[in-house]
């Protein structure tokens, strides 16, 4: 009984070294420069919840490495792994209000992202979403720039649950 007991714990260490391994393909497939692939291994995680696949999925998606350019495509997934505290996620939302990719120019959410994505950042990362929710800042109005920090304070004090409205 002690060695099947053994068996069985083996072959479910096995298994879970197995899944881990191919939840990193997505990422070697990155590093190959194979997008097609990475794209195609993200999806799945993504869609059962992974916000580093998300993310990682609408960059391919924002950028149309490997899978369709499709902006729309990029939001979503980005606002998923945003919901989550992906910082990198929150990151790329603001830079897509910024621009108008995929969603209306919007420099008040642009704002709201950025502080949110500077809130959930660590390191030197900090310093560099500072400078760009600075330099937004610079062509915005003080009120615009004061319901930004009002969003970004509710979005974050939800634990990113109310982050869409205005």
């Amino acid at each position: 009984m002690r060695l099947f007991v053994l068996a069985v714990m083996f072959v479910m260490t096995s298994a879970s070294a197995a899944m881990a391994i191919s939840g990193e393909e997505p990422y070697e497939a990155l590093q190959r420069g194979d997008f097609r692939v990475a794209g195609a291994r993200f999806l799945p995680l993504a869609e059962k919840g992974d916000a580093r696949a998300q993310y990682n999925l609408g960059l391919l998606y924002a950028s149309g490495l490997g899978v369709t350019h499709d902006f729309q495509a990029a939001f979503k997934w980005h606002r998923s792994a945003a919901g989550q505290g992906h910082a990198g996620a929150q990151n790329a939302l603001a830079q897509m209000f910024a621009k108008g990719h995929g969603v209306p120019q919007d420099n008040v959410r642009a704002h709201m992202w950025y502080s949110v994505a500077i809130e959930s950042s660590t390191g030197g990362s900090k310093q560099e979403l500072t400078k760009d929710r600075d330099n937004l800042a610079s062509r915005m109005t003080l009120p615009q720039i004061q319901k930004a920090h009002e969003m970004a304070e509710r979005c974050v004090e939800s634990k990113f649950k109310k982050c869409d409205e205005k």
